[in-house]
């Protein structure tokens, strides 16, 4: 009886398709643009009040200058992630 070793099994073009368009590696690929974009939000966010602590601001306008300009980054982050997803996935087909 012969010994296949699957580690170097290529998948033919009708499984390669099936992989790309399951549900579930989807869902994993557009999940994590969400999860990044927040983390960028909520880190520009945090670091703007850490820098109106350090500079002992009366008010709060460096934490939202700062978290707006961490959520410009993170949408164009987002479209430009979007449009290469997008991309990738007509060329595939």
């Amino acid at each position: 009886m012969p010994v296949e070793n699957h580690s170097n099994q290529e998948f033919n073009e009708e499984d390669e398709k099936n992989y790309k368009k399951n549900g579930l590696r989807q869902y994993g690929v557009y999940s994590a643009i969400v999860f990044q974009m927040l983390a960028t939000m909520g880190l520009a966010f945090w670091g703007g009040n850490q820098l109106t602590e350090y500079l002992e601001l009366p008010n709060q306008l460096l934490t939202v200058g700062v978290g707006f300009l961490g959520m410009g980054l993170a949408f164009y982050n987002l479209l430009n992630q979007l449009k290469r997803v997008q991309g990738n996935d007509s060329k595939k087909e």
